[in-house]
């Protein structure tokens, strides 16, 4: 069963307090589009979540990191954030789509959508580059919401292109995906000592929200081993 909140992972304990102190900076992830194009690979600034059973965090949290941050649906779907749309390679629905990416004069606009529209959407199984590596994955498994930043740079389709994905990355910081304490309903972390250190945090960086707001906040703290212990 689907979890009620949208959580995004991470592999440092900085990353999350960076999450807490600035809000979600989209960065340029490359997705697997051979089912679509001629094209392997091709990136959009987006942040990733999930609503991923709690039967499967273990897995999941050993792929993308042990701590994370769980958000309210609510504030996911007025933040324009989408579920993915997983695509089975020889239904209608990828035939329609790949007739619209190969003619995209019949319109000004075509492409435009039709690559935010993919921006949404991932095969059953793919492709993943992580780092220089490019692994098998089963995306169907992984209940991915997402948010799309189109505000800077656009699509990029040369995951070679360093400078280029590390100067967007950059533009992407000023248009942060910004959240209240009140929106957050789980803090996940992986040993004691993480839970002490983020408490610190959140008194010390971020003492601009009110003092019940940072009571609120350290409620939600769990370790990740408790919370897998309780499934």
């Amino acid at each position: 069963m689907r979890t009620q909140s949208l959580f995004h992972f991470t592999k440092k304990l900085d990353t999350l307090f960076s999450i807490l102190e600035n809000g979600f900076w989209p960065q340029y992830s490359f997705e697997d589009i051979h089912w679509v194009s001629d094209t392997d690979f091709y990136g959009n600034a987006m942040v990733c979540f999930c609503d991923i059973s709690l039967s499967k965090l273990d897995e999941h949290t050993a792929f993308y990191g042990r701590y994370g941050i769980g958000m309210k649906r609510d504030w996911g779907i007025k933040k324009g954030l989408n579920p993915l749309l997983y695509i089975s390679e020889k239904s209608l629905l990828s035939t329609s789509l790949k007739g619209l990416f190969s003619n995209p004069n019949d319109h000004r606009n075509t492409k435009f959508y039709v690559m935010t529209s993919l921006a949404f959407t991932k095969p059953l199984k793919g492709k993943m580059q992580v780092g220089n590596k490019v692994l098998e994955k089963d995306f169907y498994e992984e209940c991915e919401w997402r948010y799309v930043d189109t505000s800077h740079g656009g699509v990029l389709h040369d995951e070679g292109n360093v400078k280029g994905i590390e100067r967007n990355n950059l533009l992407c910081r000023s248009n942060p995906l910004k959240f209240k304490p009140c929106d957050v309903r789980y803090l996940l972390v992986e040993s004691e000592s993480d839970l002490t250190k983020l408490v610190d945090f959140i008194y010390t960086k971020m003492d601009h929200f009110s003092a019940d707001d940072l009571k609120l906040l350290t409620t939600k703290i769990i370790l990740l081993k408790d919370l897998k212990e309780d499934i």
